[in-house]
């Protein structure tokens, strides 16, 4: 047997093995897709004699794809330099500052976090006197994100109520004080990548044309915008492997769109599909209320999910009045738990759907005594003083970056005041020239 399909099952290996064109794997959870996208990669270099430039693969995390990454290199015992494995966004940026002459912004441009993007969305609300109480920033934020994901620019973005007519001119200033800034927000790296490669042909050919092999990782979790680069890309040799299951699409929220599944078949009418079926992380029993839920879902394709795990336990189901209840009953399960069976507290681990739900847990279990860990509690890009160091070496790099320069202009405290900062503004604006321009002229005397 060919080494690279090693301790792989029958579905698995006719993945791996599968012949040149479009391919859609639907795996199962826990059905060992990331084993299958690594073989699939480590074959088509080792077996089929492609060659690491050749190849685009596209994962969701920076951390999958240095997994990824990292795991063909062990299987074939050698570099894949060359090899483009990342994010989508990751990929979009890379092909943005090389094809920035086509772009309305320079190749050095930044990109904003999060906290910069609400920031500008708060400035354009007040220049336009809209009271943020009634359109609160983050849900305008959204709006705009939404549509960016659906490749909707702000003249065109569809106006049917007087909500839509607010948004769509916090939209425009909103990109306006983008470009401006010579930055892009997140969904901006799909946007424009996905625009160049409409609008420049010769552009959209060079990279279908090098890109032989695409393979993509949670297709299910793909929004439009991540879906037409896909087509684009594809375009030319159209050996696309992408590998999901719209079963496991929880993304909506943030623009996935499990549809694409079905468009790819639809746009690729000569898909090869392949099914992985078995579960290696879940008991039968698991698995058998999972499908009873899912199976009620009527615009699906039917896996039949199985395991050699074994039954397992049944699993309980305990129904609670309230949130304290609930915590109180997480909390003395837990106790009985380490009281009678000798468990200690970090063998236990309880999930919750929203960040709010953390507080009533914590507070019922300060109370009993028990010690617990918060995962997922600030993150260290998120602190103050780490944003503020990152502004100032944004500014450095940009000194067009408006949200840096509004961030650190008085920090540390410097008398720089509100109403300075809007003179500034004033002035530079009657010279045609960004805050930040106008900073440096006057430094220099």
């Amino acid at each position: 047997m060919n080494p690279l399909l090693d301790g792989l099952n029958a579905q698995q290996q006719q993945a791996v093995m599968a012949a040149t064109g479009p391919i859609l794997v639907l795996a199962g959870p826990g059905s060992g897709k990331t084993r299958v996208l690594t073989h699939r990669i480590a074959y088509l270099l080792g077996y089929m004699g492609a060659r690491p430039y050749h190849i685009l693969a596209v994962t969701f995390t920076n951390k999958a794809a240095r997994e990824m990454e990292t795991r063909v290199e062990n299987l074939l015992g050698q570099s894949t330099r060359g090899l483009t494995l990342g994010t989508f966004h990751a990929v979009c940026a890379r092909i943005l500052r090389r094809e920035a002459e086509h772009l309305p912004f320079s190749g050095n441009y930044v990109i904003f976090d999060a906290d910069d993007q609400v920031s500008i969305v708060k400035r354009a609300l007040k220049d336009l006197n809209v009271n943020d109480k009634l359109y609160r920033p983050r849900g305008v934020h959204a709006a705009i994100s939404n549509a960016k994901n659906e490749l909707i620019l702000p003249d065109a973005f569809p106006v049917q109520t007087y909500r839509d007519e607010v948004i769509k001119r916090v939209y425009e200033r909103y990109q306006q004080a983008l470009l401006t800034s010579n930055a892009l927000d997140f969904d901006d790296l799909l946007l424009w990548t996905a625009r160049l490669l409409e609008e420049q042909p010769a552009v959209r050919e060079r990279y279908a044309r090098r890109y032989e092999y695409i393979l993509v990782d949670e297709f299910q979790d793909t929004n439009m915008a991540q879906y037409t680069l896909l087509k684009h890309l594809a375009s030319f040799h159209r050996n696309i492997f992408v590998v999901g299951d719209a079963d496991q699409s929880v993304y909506r929220w943030r623009g996935a769109d499990y549809r694409n599944v079905l468009r790819f078949e639809q746009d690729f009418s000569d898909a090869q599909v392949i099914l992985l079926e078995q579960n290696y992380r879940s008991t039968q029993t698991i698995l058998d209320t999972a499908m009873a839920v899912i199976d009620r879902n009527p615009n699906r394709k039917r896996k039949q999910l199985f395991t050699e795990r074994g039954r397992g336990t049944k699993i309980n189901l305990h129904e609670t009045y309230d949130d304290l209840e609930q915590a109180a009953f997480v909390v003395d399960t837990i106790a009985k738990q380490i009281a009678r069976n000798g468990h200690q507290p970090g063998d236990f681990a309880v999930m919750y759907r929203t960040n709010a739900q953390s507080r009533v847990l914590e507070e019922a279990f300060l109370t009993a005594g028990l010690p617990y860990k918060l995962v997922g509690a600030q993150r260290f890009y998120g602190r103050r003083e780490i944003k503020d160091v990152i502004a100032y070496l944004r500014l450095v790099h940009n000194p067009n970056d408006q949200i840096s320069l509004d961030r650190v202009i008085n920090t540390p405290t410097r008398g720089i005041g509100n109403k300075t900062q809007a003179a500034l503004r004033t002035e530079a604006l009657k010279l045609n020239l960004t805050p930040g321009e106008l900073l440096i002229i006057l430094a220099e005397g």
